[in-house]
């Protein structure tokens, strides 16, 4: 068998140099993941390395499972069974916690059979630490604390370590919590998911014959997507690797798209600081886009001045022009977009599955799928749920039904304590055994429940004669829900922005019932359509790792992509142009750019500019239509 067989030579020059470290940078659709489990094989079947000396971390199950199958194939044909002798092979995470397994006892108070909590846990920890410490929930968002300390954890910083930098006041509170929920951890002999990686890496600093024994084991390190790596993971390699040096990354600083994460692309640009005797090898042949796709996606990532220089070629010549589409609104922006997909859906014979459309904000894909439920379109959204499946949407819609309903148990039971109002399970069960109709009687048995049933029947009367957008503009201040969302967070500022999307909706309707008649009709369709060969719906930090042969980026404006967050600041500038490289090289035939001259924000139309980066393409490289 030869393993080498089907690469190009800088793929094959990636495999063969197995000693020392290796920084491999690969653009787009470069065969990274070729490179990187053909060189895993090439290391057992030419090298004769134990597979269980080898270690290969990525970031998602899918990737794993994925480098798994090829690897185990790759063998297979050349008459080797893995069987039980296999690489540790998985996410960050998967790894951390097989190793935590076998020397937890490293770490006192913790033993092997340790549970791991998931986020709705973590949050009920942070509640109950909270109310240990007789903390407002009211006052201060259970999960921007949580947000906090799963931020300090990624840096490395623990409840003791944070207390030294809390300065300011939310700061403070955060300290006090994290050493609470840090004890209520401890006492549940359980860890969070930031405690993975976290927990390994203080092990290994503070066990040296702990970290001996896994440098001993793992004599050849492999890092997928390396540019997504946070401070922890980087830490967790670099212990890892600073016995051998054979340690080989792969990724694409281009690409880099999850600081909000705590993603440091840096770490990518620094890796020759850390390992000065690395070999970089560039994959810069192209096998998925056009050459027209490709010379404008790099003619957008080359305005970065954070980069590194490559410079993409590929053989697929002669492809269709990128198309700009200029609507004077959004309404004529998604038709346009839907009449091009069935066009070609008929004329050159494309399947729905071979469609997709992206945008920036989990917000923009509301209108789209009423365009598509109305024009019996089937599709499904990746990586959201669908705009009247979110939280804060179906908590608004519950009040807003309550308010025209009032026997509707199941939205009053939504709402009653959101936000917080101190009304638990068992007040909630005694409340609905009553005629909820009837609010008087009840608040006589449950006088806690008097505010809410106030606020509710005065939203009543005096709401009657407005238009739906602004009763939900009231219902927002009056039951404090916008309070209670804004946090400051990123999360708090989606799910905002969400619900303005919604009052966008609402606007179109001349009073509630027709509003809530028409979001009824939807959710009672929403899940029709079961076949696979569906039309695509995503965000465009959900695309990165796949590929579509038809891709139209919708909301090419200004403010909204970039977003306007991005506009004052060059770092998070040049991480929304990397995320339009990341848009634009998802497609292998044929790309379309849409925006509009003007939009419905917040309840009005506002007029729009195109986003810089349609300003920055290679105009011999582009159609412009104007709709």
């Amino acid at each position: 068998m030869n393993i080498l067989e089907g690469l190009n030579s800088k793929q094959r020059e990636a495999v063969e140099v197995t000693e020392g470290p290796s920084l491999i940078l690969a653009g787009a659709g470069s065969g990274k993941t070729r490179a990187l489990t053909h060189r895993i094989a090439y290391l057992i079947y030419e090298k004769k390395i134990p597979p269980q000396n080898i270690l290969a971390v990525t970031f998602t199950n899918k990737a794993a499972n994925e480098m798994k199958e090829r690897v185990s194939e790759l063998l297979s044909s050349g008459g080797i069974k893995l069987n039980h002798q296999i690489p540790w092979l998985g996410t960050f995470h998967s790894i951390c916690v097989k190793i935590l397994r076998r020397e937890i006892q490293g770490i006192s108070g913790f033993t092997s059979d340790f549970s791991i909590f998931d986020s709705d846990d973590s949050l009920r920890a942070i509640k109950h630490a909270m109310r240990a410490l007789d903390i407002s929930e009211k006052k201060y968002n259970p999960r921007a604390i949580r947000s906090f300390i799963s931020s300090a954890k990624g840096e490395l910083i623990g409840a003791t370590l944070y207390k030294k930098y809390a300065h300011e006041h939310f700061q403070e509170i955060v300290s006090r919590v994290f050493v609470e929920y840090e004890k209520i951890l401890q006492k549940a002999n359980a860890l969070d998911f930031d405690d993975l990686i976290f927990k390994a890496v203080d092990m290994f600093q503070k066990n040296p014959s702990i970290l001996k024994k896994y440098q001993d084991r793992f004599h050849y390190i492999l890092v997928d997507e390396y540019q997504d790596t946070n401070h922890s993971q980087y830490i967790f390699l670099k212990l890892l690797a600073e016995a051998r040096q054979n340690i080989f990354v792969i990724g694409d600083d281009w690409q880099s798209i999850y600081s909000f994460r705590g993603a440091k692309f840096q770490n990518i640009l620094d890796f020759k600081k850390d390992y000065p005797k690395a070999k970089t090898i560039y994959l810069e042949e192209n096998y998925r886009s056009t050459d027209k796709i490709l010379e404008a996606a790099q003619a957008v990532i080359k305005k970065n001045e954070m980069r590194s220089d490559k410079n993409l070629y590929t053989e697929k010549r002669g492809g269709a022009p990128v198309v700009v589409a200029a609507a004077p609104d959004k309404l004529t922006e998604i038709e346009f977009i839907l009449d091009e997909v069935l066009s070609l859906k008929e004329g050159e014979g494309r399947e729905l599955r071979d469609f997709v459309i992206l945008y920036r904000t989990n917000a923009q894909s509301r209108l789209f799928e009423e365009f598509m439920i109305r024009r019996q379109i089937p599709y499904r959204i990746i990586g959201a749920v669908r705009f009247y499946e979110r939280k804060e949407v179906k908590d608004i819609v519950a009040y807003l039904r309550f308010m025209t309903n009032s026997s509707d148990a199941i939205s009053l039971s939504r709402i009653i304590n959101v936000p917080p109002r101190g009304i638990g399970d068992k007040t909630l069960q005694k409340i609905l055994s009553y005629d909820i109709g009837n609010w008087q009687n009840i608040v006589d048995i449950v006088p806690k429940s008097k505010p809410f049933f106030k606020i509710i029947e005065r939203l009543r009367a005096e709401t009657v004669a407005l238009s739906p957008e602004r009763i939900i503009d009231r219902i927002l201040s009056d039951t404090g829900y916008k309070e209670f969302l804004s946090d400051g967070s990123l999360e708090s500022e989606s799910r905002l922005e969400n619900i303005e999307e919604l009052k966008s909706a609402a606007s179109s309707h001349e009073d509630l019932g027709s509003f809530l008649e028409s979001i009824a009709l939807i959710s009672d369709i929403d899940d029709h359509h079961q076949s696979d060969n569906i039309l695509t719906l995503m965000t465009i930090h959900s695309a990165k790792g796949l590929e579509f042969p038809v891709v139209f980026i919708s909301g090419l404006e200004e403010g909204l992509f970039p977003h306007a967050n991005s506009m004052d600041d060059q770092f998070e500038l040049e991480e929304e142009r990397r995320l339009m490289y990341v848009g634009m090289t998802r497609a292998r035939e044929r790309l379309y750019l849409g925006f509009s001259k003007s939009r419905l924000m917040y309840g009005s139309f506002q007029l729009c500019e195109p986003s810089r980066f349609l300003e920055e393409l290679p105009q011999q490289e582009i159609e412009l239509i104007e709709l």
